[in-house]
């Protein structure tokens, strides 16, 4: 969004850039003289991309080493700098040097292995690498690096596993089950339309989600069958018949856009919010009749209906959940905002933006807010997900102990991404220059150490030159869209109940997201194409079609949604989406779009004050809230000094949480929800699993509860090496925590000893 300034205050900037350039150029020719004329000491490496032990590597990813000073280049050859396979073989590559920043580039000819160990070796001494003045490396160098599994299924598939996503086609929310599971760590887990279930298919698992849809007989009367013979079933808003067999008394009546209670007393509640929280779509209300009430319907945050809102029951040999709810709707509804506000201007502020479909009090049409702003600090949708993850680990008690991955790399509880918006103003570079001066010493940009942030520009912002530069130093240049401020174009549709309905014009954003990217690839020839996006104005125009467009144009990250503005925001720090986790968008009709929401919560326009909100954050991430999240902040980038993104990195630095752009959290998303688990065996003491990780999963973490039917965790060992881990209590449930590179993992189990 537009920050407009004085101009006096334009001058300064200015002055205090070319200023700030001109000290960073005599730093640098300062350090280049020392390097080439006066420094007398060995060489050292300073860093190498990738790194010792990271894993989840491109295939096609070149290797990089940095040196501390100016090197000779004809020293660097195949003999002095190699890169070999597990079978210690030479990988064939070419070798280049680049004077400017002392780097020497190692580049495969062909693409290298999936989920394959390689080593790099630099020869030092008299024969080996020197730099300009004759001086050699003191020794050897090598370590090794992994990369990452072949590409994983579509989005709306899973990897196969231990639990079944059951989905039907006359409601694709009911795949949006596999974006939840992904986001909790179950990466186990796959997917199959209803057709396609037999009774003999559903012996292969251990347990199955079915989504909300109408079951037939013969389909109920398999379920019903299969779980009396030991299999564990969640249901969500299940047909009456299905709920009816674990003792669910039909009322005849809904319940909407309500609220519910966790019974935090006992497993699988325990560790979760005590307070109510939203829910958003129908919940069928029932009477209980000997089932276990996990969550019980609110008619608003204080008054109790008397219906469950989830249900669990011993159904013969094995166990029947029932969610009154579909839980996959309530989340994208929550994250997403109200369907029934779409294409509508609420705030009185033009353009349509996504606080429109959560502000509920419209001078035309008054209501309550979307997402409770007196519960915004919870994240609702969040903690939704994590109880039907309790429900699985619950339920899977007597079969299996279940693996899950960590939500952030090397175990963070919390993450800030970094943005801002420059319109045309030339502050990105100071700002990014201020930033990088923040950096650890030696910080590993890998392993999120680096301060790091995402401008978005108008072309020609900055120079060709700059943002090379500052791309190479792990800084992300994105496209600011220009909108004018002005509502999207839009067009007549007809609703699927025939009622007719406003939407943005798909042509015409197709065509403005054609038009402004063909520009900033000329002005940027050799940079990357925008992959995360914030528009000008955050306009949004309707409910899906923008993340759609973006797709089209390989846009995967969006930044939209934009806590904003400040006479509703009040000051008041939270999750106005209900939810601090990326995850990827969904159609009106619940069908999966491949593009990630990651929510702006924190603004320089919207009336918070800093430190204030992103303490705010991070203690409730931090603490026994337990409300992790990625924060995203948009400190607009158009002058490169920033009260409020110096206050953002001091808190989170304070704390040890990194800050990255968005473009680095993408690489994780991805990387994450690539991995996987596969060919697990239990055979009652040990759990045994196979880890691939995806392409920029380098840092993920695997958890595995301590205790199991089996007894209580007695050592986890990867390919029949005992490994260290870390204890993690986690909503309410103790876990065993550790790094997971690609491998046969064995968890391994003892009953305990009284």
């Amino acid at each position: 969004m537009a920050v407009l300034g004085l101009p006096e205050r334009r001058v300064l900037m200015r002055l205090f850039f070319v200023v700030l350039i001109c000290i960073a150029a005599l730093g640098a020719g300062w350090s280049l003289y020392r390097a080439v004329f006066v420094d007398n000491s060995a060489p050292t490496l300073k860093a190498a991309d990738p790194g010792s032990g990271e894993f989840g590597i491109a295939v096609s990813a070149p290797v990089q080493i940095a040196f501390r000073k100016a090197m000779k280049q004809s020293t660097i050859t195949s003999s002095t700098l190699r890169l070999l396979d597990s079978n210690d073989n030479l990988v064939p590559a070419t070798l280049s040097y680049q004077p400017d920043n002392f780097t020497a580039i190692l580049k495969p000819t062909a693409p290298l292995e999936y989920s394959a160990t390689y080593q790099v070796m630099i020869t030092g001494g008299p024969s080996g690498i020197q730099d300009r003045r004759g001086k050699s490396l003191v020794s050897d160098l090598s370590w090794s690096f992994t990369t990452a599994a072949p590409l994983p299924p579509p989005p709306t598939e899973g990897p196969g596993g231990p639990i079944l996503v059951v989905a039907s086609s006359s409601n694709p929310f009911s795949r949006y089950y596999a974006e939840i599971l992904r986001n909790e760590g179950f990466n186990q887990f796959a997917v199959a339309d209803i057709p396609l279930v037999t009774s003999a298919r559903l012996k292969e698992y251990d347990i199955v989600i079915l989504g909300e849809f109408p079951l037939d007989q013969e389909q109920t009367k398999m379920l019903g069958d299969w779980v009396r013979g030991g299999g564990n079933l969640i249901a969500m808003r299940p047909d009456k018949h299905l709920a009816e067999q674990i003792g669910l008394k039909d009322m005849g009546a809904v319940l909407r856009d309500g609220y519910l209670s966790i019974n935090t007393s006992q497993a699988p509640g325990t560790g979760l919010v005590k307070q109510s929280i939203q829910f958003h779509g129908p919940a069928d209300r029932y009477e209980s009749n000997g089932t276990s009430d996990l969550a019980t319907l609110y008619q608003n945050a204080t008054v109790a209906v008397g219906s469950p809102a989830v249900a669990l029951k011993k159904l013969g040999s094995g166990l029947l959940a029932v969610f009154t709810y579909d839980l996959a709707r309530s989340v994208v509804y929550t994250r997403q905002g109200n369907p029934a506000w779409q294409a509508t201007e609420r705030d009185g502020i033009i353009p349509i933006r996504s606080d429109d479909l959560f502000y509920g009090p419209a001078a035309s049409d008054p209501q309550p807010d979307w997402v409770d702003l007196s519960k915004i600090a919870i994240p609702q949708a969040d903690l939704q997900q994590r109880l039907l993850a309790n429900l699985i680990l619950y339920m899977n008690y007597r079969k299996k102990p279940l693996p899950r991955f960590w939500y952030f790399p090397h175990g963070f509880k919390a993450v800030v991404i970094m943005t801002g918006d420059d319109h045309g103003h030339g502050g990105t570079l100071g700002r990014f220059l201020l930033l990088w001066a923040k950096d650890a010493p030696d910080c590993s940009l890998a392993n999120w150490q680096c301060v790091r942030a995402t401008s978005n520009i108008y072309p020609g912002t900055i120079r060709v030159s700059q943002a090379v530069e500052l791309t190479n130093g792990g800084f992300e240049i994105g496209l600011h869209l220009y909108t004018r401020c002005l509502d999207w174009p839009s067009e007549t549709f007809r609703e699927p109940n025939g009622t007719l309905g406003r939407r943005l014009s798909w042509q015409a954003a197709d065509s403005l997201y054609s038009r402004q990217l063909a520009e900033f690839r000329a002005a940027y020839p050799a940079h990357p194409s925008p992959q995360t996006s914030r528009v000008d104005c955050v306009t949004r125009g309707d409910y899906d079609t923008q993340p759609q467009v973006e797709l089209r144009h390989g846009i995967r990250l969006d930044t939209n949604y934009y806590y904003w503005p400040p006479k509703w925001v009040s000051n008041l720090p939270g999750m106005f989406t209900g939810s601090g986790m990326p995850m990827r968008f969904a159609k009106l009709d619940g069908s999966l779009i491949d593009v990630y929401q990651a929510t702006t919560q924190m603004t320089d326009e919207s009336g918070l004050t800093y430190p204030f909100t992103i303490d705010s954050l991070l203690s409730n991430a931090l603490g026994p809230e337990e409300y992790y999240g990625a924060f995203t902040a948009n400190m607009h980038t158009d002058r490169p000094e920033s009260p409020g993104a110096d206050a953002i990195v001091a808190a989170a630095q304070a704390r040890g949480v990194p800050i990255v752009s968005a473009r680095q959290m993408l690489t994780w998303l991805d990387g994450r929800n690539g991995s996987s688990f596969q060919r697990l065996t239990w055979d009652g003491q040990n759990l045994e699993f196979t880890v691939s990780v995806g392409q920029g999963g380098n840092g993920i973490r695997t958890l595995v509860p301590i205790k199991s039917a089996g007894g209580v965790l007695r050592e986890i060992a990867v390919d029949d090496n005992p490994i260290n881990y870390i204890k993690r209590w986690f909503t309410g449930m103790e876990y065993a925590e550790f790094s997971s590179p690609p491998g046969r993992y064995r968890a391994s189990y003892a009953p305990q000893k009284r």
